[in-house]
């Protein structure tokens, strides 16, 4: 079962860009931390600035640039006016969609923050997210190489491990943003085989990431399937899942998900008899729920339902299943889904209801004469020797058979014909036999050489019995 990957969209990376550009304060106050400098704009770039709301209702994305570019030629180096617009720089770049060309305006205008405490903490808490949002839209968005993808992640997540450090309190939303850039490196390593340190920590912190809330997001849940999946904790997976339908029956993604979930339980423990049957049934209560409520109704599921039954070894009610579903149509109907139908039926001890399903599907495919053979088998167990001797018959006539089905069914005409006192068909079935199990020089099985000598003592007695009775 697939695992998703989950990427976070580069239009979020936009969201509410605009609304911070709009609002471009003369003076930013820090939450609790010291200023070395006036964090104020001067006049020249304040003035300038005022000429950028046109620019940028208009999206007229380079001509915004254009603009700041030049105010910075006028703005001194590292100081406010110049860190200011480096990060205002850098959110119009995004909204132009060009976040490589966003990622050195933000760094650089986080740096000179850093060192002169411009920014509040709250400001710095939001410029490390959209740091880290942009190189996580690089790593996942981006034809790079697989180094440079990697670094990408590094930084990412770097960006956001240091949002964590500095926040007074960690919310889900980042918590949850957190896990996935963990998630997301430990799948590009290696997508076969995801880190496993990685991958370990991404499920670490979206488990804590549930405990950030009371009422915790689905998508929360979602991506913890996904570590677990990953990490082939599939009971844990399946114990998620039903708490998951226990609030959203409507998901019929989740339905399909449970079922795979305990088939691959049951599979796992299959050395485990009791284990096994337990998960088997796990996997046909979550079906035969799902499809109560209407979904999982198509032929592979009803298909899948009947297997649960014949593995559990409930084969009456297995080949009930299955037969209604191959003579309404909501089972595919396969020449080996009839065979296994009647050897189910056999299983029971219902060997006329075999047949019958045999004779059904000759309606199917009547060219096919191993299924004339099969009926020929089961009237022959059941002493119906001229039925038998009729459908051998057919299955000859019909051929297609393999070697090793048709010497049987040589023998088996031959014995039946034999038993029947129908000598001669006896003899030109037993030399047919003879015949083929001498091709290529082999000799032919004690058996066959003793059915033939039976035949043709019958057939000489007989013979002297008609030559006695004509004197």
């Amino acid at each position: 079962m697939r695992t998703a990957h989950y990427r976070i969209p580069a239009v979020c990376l936009a969201l509410g860009v605009m609304a911070l550009l709009f609002a471009a304060p003369a003076t930013l106050r820090a939450e609790g931390d010291e200023i070395k400098e006036s964090a104020s704009l001067s006049d020249a770039v304040g003035d300038g600035l005022a000429k950028l709301k046109p620019l940028l209702d208009d999206k007229d994305w380079t001509g915004a640039i254009k603009l700041i570019d030049t105010l910075m030629t006028d703005a001194a180096p590292d100081t406010f006016d110049q860190c200011y617009l480096l990060e205002t720089k850098a959110k119009i770049l995004t909204m132009a969609n060009k976040y490589v060309d966003a990622l050195a305006p933000l760094e650089q205008s986080l740096a000179i923050s850093d060192r002169h405490h411009f920014y509040t903490r709250q400001q710095t808490l939001d410029m490390l997210y959209f740091l880290s949002q942009l190189y996580y839209q690089q790593a996942e968005g981006m034809k790079t190489d697989h180094e440079t993808q990697l670094a990408n992640y590094d930084k990412s997540i770097a960006a956001i491990q240091r949002w964590i450090s500095l926040s007074p309190k960690l919310n889900s939303d980042i918590s949850e943003y957190y896990s996935r850039l963990l998630y997301s490196e430990a799948v590009a390593k290696d997508e076969k085989h995801p880190d496993p340190e990685l991958m370990k920590r991404a499920r670490d912190q979206i488990e804590m990431t549930l405990h950030l809330s009371a009422r915790p997001k689905e998508t929360t849940y979602v991506f913890l399937l996904a570590t677990l999946q990953q990490a082939q904790d599939y009971n844990d997976a399946a114990k998620i899942l039903e708490l998951m339908l226990a609030k959203n029956p409507k998901n019929k993604t989740y339905w399909q998900d449970l079922v795979t979930f305990y088939i691959v339980l049951a599979q796992n423990s299959i050395k485990d008899v009791k284990e096994s049957r337990k998960y088997n049934i796990r996997a046909l209560n979550t079906l035969e729920h799902a499809q109560a409520l209407g979904y999982m109704k198509d032929p592979r599921n009803n298909y899948l339902r009947f297997t649960l039954y014949y593995e559990m070894g409930q084969f009456g009610t297995a080949a009930d299943v299955l037969r209604a579903g191959l003579e309404d149509g909501t089972i595919d109907s396969e020449l080996d889904r009839w065979e296994l139908l009647s050897a189910s039926y056999q299983q029971i001890n219902q060997d006329f209801t075999a047949i019958d399903v045999l004779k059904s599907a000759v309606k199917h495919y009547p060219s096919k004469g191993d299924l004339y053979l099969k009926i020929g088998g089961i009237y022959a167990t059941l002493e119906k020797g001229e039925e038998a001797l009729k459908y051998y018959k057919l299955a000859e006539e019909k051929g297609g058979l393999g070697k090793s089905q048709r010497s049987y069914l040589l023998m088996a005409t031959a014995y039946q014909a034999y038993e029947l006192q129908q000598y001669d068909d006896a003899k030109v079935a037993i030399d047919k036999a003879i015949e083929a199990a001498t091709a290529g020089g082999a000799k032919p099985e004690h058996q066959l050489l003793i059915l033939k000598n039976a035949i043709e003592d019958a057939i000489r007695t007989r013979d002297e019995k008609k030559g006695g009775s004509s004197s």
